[in-house]
């Protein structure tokens, strides 16, 4: 297999779908597919590939499903799906409740996670949607990706990190799987589509005039000249007031079209298309502004405390008594203190964020070595899309027990939402350090190898995951994944690497 033909199938497969496909990768899956069809030589397959044939046509469909990882699970991101929530879908709908129609598109939406959890998003904001005339677009060019997306059956796999209330209101079990509300499903229409090859805005394919588009983590694995051909028509098929929101960073050293500006929020960053309306006039409107954040309600509880105190003997000290008042004193406070702190920990469970940051933070102002507290604090300020306060309250946390996961994991978490990989490969390698038999840090990192061309190391970790799943009782809860028992997060990762040693030609 030489490697000038190998350079020119790179070549061909990234003006064709616009992804960039590492060596290593490429060479394992044009072996394999050579192989399924019968061919010796890389040209001949090259020329294959050129046909427009429905066997080539049918090739393509394959490539795409092997070189696309699909990796997506619902309400993914939690500080940008708090932005988008809060802020730009609100905006969105303010603008637009004269007209009454809103218009979504999540482009690379791989299974259909993305869309899905917009429609609910939607859904809840929306009180009188029968009344409002929402357009919600899921396209991918993984076109099984997409069929999977259609039927709405999802593993457990799918709803890591996810509030159980979520899980609980919009789908119902089907054996293994959860099957999303069918007013949900109604909600998203999906379409095959390569953001390279097919032509949009398109008003025949309804994808023009759109409010948000979202697109996350696609332009990562795009050539530079692809990423700028994608992204002017995103902009052009935005309405002239859209949102376009990427993956973090994506876009950090790329030339943007005309009119699209980036507004940074704590959150993140998006973009919008500004089109005749002079930037001045913004800024008096304030629209660079990030929006206000739901204000923290301050809730004194009133806590009761009965304290046995013995009557004053007459012949009592003074200084005894002023002991046993100040031993009464600090007993209470540490009473009200615990109290405050349960009361975090139930507001975190509910999703109340911003009550938790509250509660959490006045807690430790009277005991700032408290550990719990501070990872508290991070995981809250994490859910509220501030990722700055997060990880520092994390280094808090490492600087009271360095020994301990949750900081680690949790700025592992952060690292790979501001696109910095490395630091995040570091984190989970830290987190195995401390746990070796912690199963969702092999099974997030193997995920960054593989995004990063290294299969067969990616491979090798979710392995190690399978081993030691199949050590554990199969009703055992796995830390980190809410509502994950051991077996189905088994089932599931035998499934995978069933399909991607066939993929990567890797023995299993």
């Amino acid at each position: 297999m030489n490697t000038p033909s190998m350079a020119y199938i790179q070549e061909f497969i990234s003006e064709r779908t616009g992804l960039s496909v590492s060596d290593k990768d490429l060479k394992t899956t044009v072996t394999s597919r050579m192989k399924d069809l019968g061919f010796e030589y890389v040209d001949e397959y090259c020329r294959f590939l050129e046909t427009d044939t429905p066997k080539s046509k049918d090739e393509w469909k394959q490539l795409c499903q092997i070189i696309t990882t699909g990796e997506s699970f619902f309400f993914r991101d939690k500080g940008q799906f708090y932005l988008i929530r809060n802020t730009v879908i609100k905006d969105i709908l303010n603008t637009n409740k004269d007209r009454r129609t809103l218009r979504i598109w999540s482009a690379g939406c791989s299974t259909g996670e993305e869309p899905y959890s917009l429609a609910i998003t939607v859904l809840e904001l929306l009180p009188d949607l029968n009344h409002w005339d929402v357009v919600i677009i899921g396209s991918d060019i993984n076109e099984d990706a997409i069929e999977k997306a259609r039927k709405g059956l999802y593993s457990d796999w799918s709803f890591r990190m996810v509030d159980p209330t979520i899980i609980s209101t919009y789908f119902k079990r089907r054996k293994d799987m959860y099957e999303l509300d069918e007013q949900v499903r109604r909600m998203v229409v999906f379409k095959p589509l390569n953001l390279i090859r097919d032509n949009f805005p398109d008003t025949a394919s309804g994808i023009c005039d759109i409010d948000m588009i979202i697109c996350r983590n696609v332009f990562i694995y795009f050539q530079p000249e692809n990423i700028a051909l994608a992204l002017g028509k995103l902009s052009q098929t935005l309405n002239k007031a859209g949102y376009l929101i990427t993956g973090h960073a994506e876009l950090q050293s790329v030339k943007l079209p005309s009119g699209l500006i980036p507004i940074t929020y704590p959150q993140s960053v998006v973009y919008r298309r500004l089109v005749d309306r002079p930037v001045e006039e913004l800024r008096q409107q304030e629209i660079f502004k990030p929006a206000k954040q739901i204000s923290v309600i301050n809730i004194k509880k009133n806590v009761k405390i009965s304290v046995p105190v013995s009557a004053p003997q007459k012949t009592t000290l003074y200084k005894k008594a002023a002991a046993s008042s100040d031993k009464v004193k600090n007993d209470i406070k540490e009473l009200q203190g615990e109290a405050l702190y349960a009361e975090a920990q139930a507001m975190y469970k509910e999703g109340k964020y911003p009550l938790v940051i509250d509660k959490a933070e006045r807690f430790l102002k009277d005991n700032p070595r408290h550990y719990g507290a501070h990872v508290l604090a991070a995981q809250a300020y994490a859910n509220t899309g501030d990722l700055k306060r997060a990880a520092a309250y994390c280094s808090n946390a490492i600087g009271i027990n360095s020994l301990r996961k949750e900081p680690y994991y949790m700025l592992a978490h952060i690292a790979e939402e501001q696109g910095n990989t490395d630091q995040a490969m570091e984190m989970f390698k830290r987190v195995i350090y401390l746990d070796a038999d912690c199963v969702p840090a092999y099974v997030e990192l193997s995920t960054i190898y593989e995004h990063e061309g290294d299969t067969k190391r990616g491979f090798k970790l979710r392995e190690s995951a399978v081993k030691i799943l199949e050590g554990l009782p199969a009703d055992s809860s796995v830390e980190f994944y809410d509502d994950m028992k051991a077996g189905e997060l088994l089932a599931h990762l035998k499934k995978y690497l069933k399909r991607r040693a066939s993929d990567w030609q890797i023995s299993y």
